[in-house]
């Protein structure tokens, strides 16, 4: 009979991230071992990887759960974007799935890159990319990894460090007096948000020079948060922006 044997218990301690070297082997009898030590001269097929897992506060957590950590580590790319995010938030804490949580923000180039767009919340369960929150969709690739369909007893996810301290970017938009409709809306898209921004007209040779050179253009209005230039006027694509940059929404933006 296949068996397998686990000799390493996962710990949190005090919030800070503990790390461990897990040791695979198959024995002389055929059997797949798990070992925290090193394993002996006449294993075969030895692989070992470091496990850490600060994120987790919890005295162990059970076996089928450690296998599926270390098999199909869970990843949520989660910001402020309203309803969406927090029900992403709300399954994994539910279904007590241990994760690593990430703010788009902090490289939105390379989460861009990662992901093919700025859409919010983005779910990785091992290789498995899922865009967006869709409760059968989020629990089918939970299932397939192994996760439990409720959480642990006594498990509890810690809050991500420094969250609480997340400053939003500068906002600035750019605009001029005969921008009409567009330059209108951009205003209203972001008074609705209740975002704090500097509204500069591009009139004055000063402001056209300066326009010029942040978007490449004198066409406005442009949007610029942080370092993310969006040109024209685009409600989803100003929301997109906005939601990686960790503005919350209101009930009648996250509807757009």
């Amino acid at each position: 009979m296949r068996r397998i044997v686990l000799g390493m218990v996962l710990l949190a301690a005090s919030g800070a991230a503990l790390a461990a070297q897990l040791y695979r082997w198959v024995d002389e009898k055929g059997s797949v071992e798990y070992r925290d030590t090193p394993p002996p001269a006449s294993a075969k097929k030895v692989e070992s990887r470091s496990v850490g897992v600060g994120a987790v506060e919890t005295p162990a957590l059970p076996f089928s759960v450690q296998q599926a950590v270390l098999n199909f580590p869970v990843t949520l790319w989660n910001s402020d974007c309203g309803a969406p995010c927090d029900q992403a938030r709300a399954h994994l804490a539910r279904r007590g799935v241990p994760h690593t949580e990430k703010d788009p923000q902090t490289d939105i180039e390379a989460f861009k890159k990662l992901t093919g767009g700025l859409d919010v919340p983005v779910l990785y369960v091992g290789a498995n990319r899922i865009k967006g929150y869709l409760e059968s969709e989020w629990d089918t690739a939970l299932d397939i990894a192994g996760y439990p369909m409720t959480a642990p007893p006594g498990y509890r996810q810690a809050a991500k460090p420094g969250a609480a301290a997340k400053a939003t970017p500068s906002v600035r938009l750019y605009t001029h007096p005969q921008c009409g409709p567009p330059c209108n809306e951009a205003r209203n898209l972001l008074a609705g948000r209740g975002v704090k921004y500097e509204d500069i007209t591009a009139q004055e040779q000063a402001e056209i020079d300066e326009l010029q050179r942040v978007s490449g253009d004198t066409k406005v209005p442009v949007l610029i948060v942080g370092q993310v230039v969006t040109r024209g006027f685009s409600a989803p694509d100003y929301n997109l922006v906005l939601d990686a940059a960790g503005f919350p929404r209101s009930e009648q933006a996250a509807r757009q």
